[in-house]
C-alpha cells in the first residue's frame, strides 16, 4: 500500500507540475497577445499574475519580469525599467535567452533615451549571448534594422530588416513579418517618399488576420499619411478613420493621439482646416490625459497653425502659448518653432512691426533647420510686399527659395507643422504672383520652372534636374528649333510664358478652376467615340483654345513646332485636340507640331542620348487574362506591321508566352533605338509607380513595373507604349503624368509615345503602321506622330475623331 501511494502522490506531483507549467504558458501567450494588441494594460496584468504564479528567481519568474519591462517602456516608465536591466541573472544554458533577453530589453531602453548607437552596440553583446535562441534573436535583429533607419543608415537597416521578413516568414511568424515591414514603409516615409513607402505598409494590411495588431494600426495610419501626401485624400480619410477606431479602444495613447493628428492633417491638406482641427484639438486631448507633455507640445502647435490657416489669431495665439509652455514643462522641442508661429499670427492681424521683429528672431535662432529659415524668409517677404517693397520682398523670397532648393529632402521631412507641404506650394504661388506684379516675368519663369521635376524624384530616391535659367530654355528652343511653352495654375491667378530662341513672353489666364471645369467637359465629349467635336461649335474644346492658346498665338505662328510643360488637370489635354474656328474649322494638329515635357528645367540640362542603330525591341501580345485582360484581337497585327520596317536581324521579338517581365529585364536594353509594346497596361491612380503593362508570365509575375521600369537604364531614341492610359493615371505638381511615360524618360529613353485613356485595339494597329513607316523614313518621332494622326484624319471616317487618334501623345526630356 505504501508504495501505491507513494506512486499516486509522484502521480498527483508530476499532474500539478504540468497544470502549472501550462498555465504559466497561457498566462505568457496572453500577455504577449495583449501587448500585440496595444492592449498595455491588460498585458501588465498578465505579466504580473505570471510573476506571482512562476517560482521565484527560476526561467518563468525573469521571462514574465522582463516582459513587464517592456510594457513599462511603452507606458512610459523608464525609470522602473532601470533596475531590471542592471540586475544579475542566474547563470547557466538554461538562462543564456533570457540574458539576450535582458540586453535587448537594455537597448529598448536606450533608444527610448535617443541613445541609438549604444542600443546598437547593445544589442551585438545580446546577439552573441544566445544566437540559437530564434525568437530573441528576431527581436534583436528587428529591432537592430529599426535603429539603423533612425540613424539614417538607410541601405543597411532595409537590408537588415528585409532579412528579418524572410526569417520570419520562415518560422511562420507573422507579427514579426508585419513589424519588420511597417518599419521598411518607415524609413520610405522619413524621407518624404511616399509612393515608395505606401506599397510596405499594404503589404502589412494584407495580414488580415493581424488586423488588432499594434503593427497593422500603425500600417493604416501610415498608409494614410501617404495616401494623404499623394492627394488621394478620400482613400486617406477612409483609412485613417479605420486606423483612428482601432487604436481608440487599445492602451498606447502616444498611437491613438498620432492616429487622431494623422486624420486632422489630411483634412487640413484637403482644404478643410475646420474639420481638421476638430481631430487635432483630440489628438492634444488625449496627449495631455496621458502625461504625453512632449507629443501635446507638438499637437498644440498644430492646432496653433491650423488656427492660422483659418485666420482665428486669439485661438492660434492661445494654442502657441500652451505648446510653449508644454515644452518648457517637459524640457522638450524647440521654441523657435512657436516665435515662427507668433510671428505669423502678427502678420495676420496686420501687425507688420511684431511681425518682423518675430520674424528675425525666429531667422537668428533657426541655426541649421532649414524648414524655420525658409518660413521665416518667406514671412519677411510676405511683409515686404504688404509694405509695398518689391526689392526688399524679392531679396527675402529669393533667400528663402535657396534654402528650399539646397535642403528640399529635410525640408519633406518637417514634422513641427504638419500642413508643410501645402505652405511650401503656396510659397511658390505667392512668389509667382510677387513677380509678375513687379514686371519680372522671366523670373517669374525660372521660380516656377524651380518647383518642377523634384517632388517625385526624391519620393523615390531619384535626383532632381539641374536648375534652369532662362538663358538655357532658350537654348534648348534653339537647339529643338521649337517653341517652348510652359503653363501655371493657381486659385487666382494662372500664367503661361512662351520661350523662343531669342525671347521670354508671357499671358495671364484664368483661375484654375474654370480652366478644370472645361478640361473635364471636353474630356467628357472626347472619351465618346461617336462625338466629333468639330461638329457643334461653342463647345468647351472652343473655350480651352480660346483661353490656353490663342493668347500665345502671337509667338506661335502655323507650322511651328511647339514644346509644351503642362500643369495641373493640363496634364490630361491633348492641345492637339482643340478645335480652331477659323478659317474652317478643323483641330489644332493641322496647325502646329507638339511634344510634351514634364518640365522645361528637364530640357534645359538634358544631355540626349548618342542616336542608336534602328534596332527593335518588340514585346507584346502575351496570353489573354480574361475577364479584366481580355485578347488584343488586332495585337498580332500590329507586332507584323511594326516589325516590317526594320530589317529582320535588327529586330529581337518577344510574343504569346514569351512577353514576360523576365524576359524585359534580361535582355540588353543599350542595344535598342526602338522599344516596342503591345498590351494592356493597368493603371495604379494611388501609387503610380505600381502601374503595370500585363505580359505573360505565372501569378504576379506577368506584370512589368513602372518602378522596375525606371531602374533598368536604357538608351533608346523612342519607346511606345501602345496601351490604355500607358501615360499614366495622375499628375504630379512640377512631373506630369507619371506611369510608364515618365518611368522610361527616367530610366534614359529621349522620348516616349504613350497612351492618354483607353485606346482602340484596330485603330491603333493602323496608326503604329503609319507611324513606324514614317520613322523608317528618317522623319523625327514628333513629325511622324503628327503624319500618322493626320492621315486618319484625312480619310475620314470613325477613326477621323480624336476619340481614336488622340490617346497618344509623345513625351520627351531633350530638345
Amino acid at each position: 500500500m505504501k508504495r501505491v501511494a507513494l506512486f499516486l502522490a509522484l502521480v498527483v506531483a508530476c499532474a500539478c507540475a504540468g497544470n502549472a507549467r501550462r498555465r504559466l504558458a497561457s498566462t505568457f501567450e496572453d500577455a504577449k497577445l495583449s501587448l500585440q494588441r496595444g492592449e498595455l494594460v491588460e498585458a501588465r496584468t498578465s505579466a504580473e499574475r505570471g510573476i506571482a504564479l512562476a517560482t521565484p528567481g527560476s526561467t518563468w519568474d525573469w521571462t514574465f519580469r522582463l516582459l513587464r519591462g517592456e510594457i513599462l517602456l511603452l507606458q512610459h516608465q523608464p525609470s522602473d525599467v532601470v533596475p531590471l536591466v542592471s540586475a544579475r541573472l542566474p547563470e547557466g544554458p538554461a538562462f543564456d535567452p533570457l540574458h539576450a533577453r535582458q540586453k535587448y530589453l537594455e537597448a529598448l531602453l536606450q533608444r527610448s533615451q535617443n541613445r541609438f548607437a549604444d542600443a546598437l552596440a547593445t544589442l551585438d553583446a545580446a546577439r552573441r549571448i544566445a544566437p540559437d535562441a530564434r525568437e530573441v534573436q528576431l527581436d534583436i535583429a528587428w529591432l537592430d534594422g529599426q535603429l539603423r533607419m533612425r540613424l539614417g543608415r538607410w541601405a543597411d537597416a532595409e537590408t537588415r530588416l528585409n532579412d528579418v521578413v524572410a526569417r520570419a516568414a520562415a518560422a511562420g511568424d507573422r507579427f514579426q513579418q508585419v513589424r519588420a515591414l511597417n518599419d521598411l514603409g518607415m524609413g520610405s516615409l522619413a524621407r518624404g517618399r511616399w509612393d515608395e513607402a505606401l506599397p510596405w505598409f499594404e503589404r502589412v494590411l494584407s495580414f488580415r488576420d493581424l488586423e488588432s495588431s499594434t503593427a497593422y494600426a500603425a500600417a493604416l495610419s501610415n498608409a494614410g499619411i501617404c495616401h494623404s501626401r499623394l492627394g488621394e485624400f478620400e482613400r486617406a480619410l477612409d483609412i485613417q478613420r479605420q486606423s483612428v477606431r482601432i487604436h481608440s479602444s487599445r492602451g498606447a495613447r502616444a498611437d491613438y493621439a498620432q492616429a487622431l493628428a494623422g486624420l486632422g492633417n489630411t483634412f487640413i491638406l484637403q482644404g478643410d482646416a475646420r474639420q481638421g482641427l476638430s481631430f487635432m484639438r483630440q489628438a492634444l486631448a488625449v496627449a495631455k490625459e496621458s502625461n504625453l507633455q512632449a507629443d501635446a507640445a507638438l499637437w498644440a502647435g498644430n492646432v496653433a497653425s491650423a488656427n492660422i490657416d483659418l485666420g482665428d489669431w486669439d485661438e492660434a495665439m492661445r494654442f502657441n502659448e500652451e505648446a510653449q509652455a508644454l515644452k518648457k514643462s517637459s524640457h522638450t522641442g524647440n521654441l523657435v518653432y512657436n516665435t515662427l508661429i507668433a510671428a505669423q499670427v502678427a502678420q495676420g492681424r496686420g501687425r507688420l512691426d511684431d511681425a518682423e521683429r518675430l520674424f528675425e528672431e525666429a531667422l537668428a535662432g533657426a541655426a541649421s533647420d532649414p524648414s524655420v529659415r525658409w518660413s521665416a524668409h518667406d514671412g519677411l517677404a510676405g511683409v515686404a510686399v504688404a509694405r509695398s517693397q518689391p526689392d526688399r520682398a524679392s531679396e527675402h523670397f529669393e533667400a528663402a527659395l535657396d534654402t528650399i532648393e539646397k535642403t528640399r529632402s529635410e525640408l519633406l521631412k518637417t514634422d513641427y507643422k504638419l500642413t508643410f507641404l501645402r505652405r511650401l506650394i503656396l510659397f511658390y504661388r505667392a512668389y509667382v504672383d510677387a513677380l509678375v506684379d513687379q514686371g519680372r516675368l522671366e523670373r517669374a519663369l525660372e521660380v516656377s520652372e524651380s518647383s518642377r521635376g523634384r517632388v517625385l524624384a526624391e519620393r523615390n530616391g531619384l535626383a532632381a534636374p539641374t536648375k534652369a535659367t532662362v538663358a538655357t530654355m532658350q537654348r534648348a528652343a534653339a537647339q529643338s528649333r521649337a517653341v517652348l511653352v510652359s503653363y501655371w495654375l493657381a486659385p487666382t491667378r494662372s500664367y503661361a510664358w512662351v520661350v523662343t530662341a531669342t525671347g521670354v513672353h508671357s499671358a495671364r489666364l484664368p483661375p484654375a478652376q474654370e480652366i478644370e471645369a472645361l478640361v473635364r467637359q471636353f474630356q467628357s465629349v472626347i472619351d465618346n467615340g461617336l462625338a466629333d467635336p468639330l461638329a457643334a461649335s461653342s463647345t468647351a474644346g472652343d473655350a480651352l483654345h480660346r483661353l490656353l492658346v490663342e493668347p500665345l498665338l502671337p509667338w506661335i505662328p502655323a507650322g511651328t513646332h511647339v514644346i509644351v510643360a503642362p500643369d495641373g488637370v493640363l496634364h490630361g489635354l491633348n492641345f492637339e485636340t482643340l478645335p480652331v474656328a477659323t478659317p474652317a474649322r478643323h483641330y489644332w494638329i493641322e496647325d502646329v507640331e507638339i511634344e510634351i515635357t514634364p518640365a522645361l528645367s528637364m530640357l534645359a540640362a538634358a544631355s540626349k542620348v548618342p542616336a542608336q542603330a534602328p534596332s527593335l525591341l518588340l514585346i507584346g501580345d502575351p496570353a489573354p487574362r480574361p475577364p479584366e485582360f481580355p485578347a488584343l484581337k488586332y495585337a498580332a497585327a500590329e507586332i507584323a506591321n511594326v516589325s516590317k520596317h526594320f530589317s529582320a536581324e535588327r529586330v529581337v521579338s518577344y510574343e504569346g508566352s514569351r512577353a514576360s517581365p523576365a524576359a524585359y529585364r534580361k535582355v540588353p536594353l543599350d542595344r535598342f533605338a526602338f522599344l516596342h509594346f503591345t498590351a494592356h497596361a493597368s493603371a495604379n491612380f494611388e501609387s503610380p509607380l505600381d502601374s503595370a503593362v500585363i505580359l505573360a508570365g505565372p501569378d504576379e509575375a506577368y506584370k512589368l513595373y513602372a518602378r522596375d521600369v525606371a531602374d533598368m537604364p536604357l538608351r533608346a531614341e523612342l519607346v511606345t507604349v501602345s496601351a490604355c492610359k500607358s501615360a499614366g493615371a495622375r499628375a504630379y505638381s512640377g512631373e506630369g503624368l507619371v506611369g510608364f511615360a515618365w518611368a522610361f524618360l527616367r530610366a534614359g529613353a529621349n522620348r516616349v509615345i504613350a497612351g492618354l485613356w483607353d485606346v482602340d485595339d484596330r485603330s491603333t494597329a493602323e496608326l503604329m503602321d503609319r507611324l513606324y513607316d514614317r520613322l523608317a523614313a528618317g522623319v523625327r518621332p514628333s513629325q511622324a506622330l503628327r503624319e500618322s494622326k493626320r492621315s486618319m484624319i484625312a480619310k475620314g471616317g470613325a477613326y477621323a475623331k480624336p476619340y481614336y487618334w488622340g490617346p497618344f501623345q509623345l513625351f520627351t526630356v531633350v530638345p
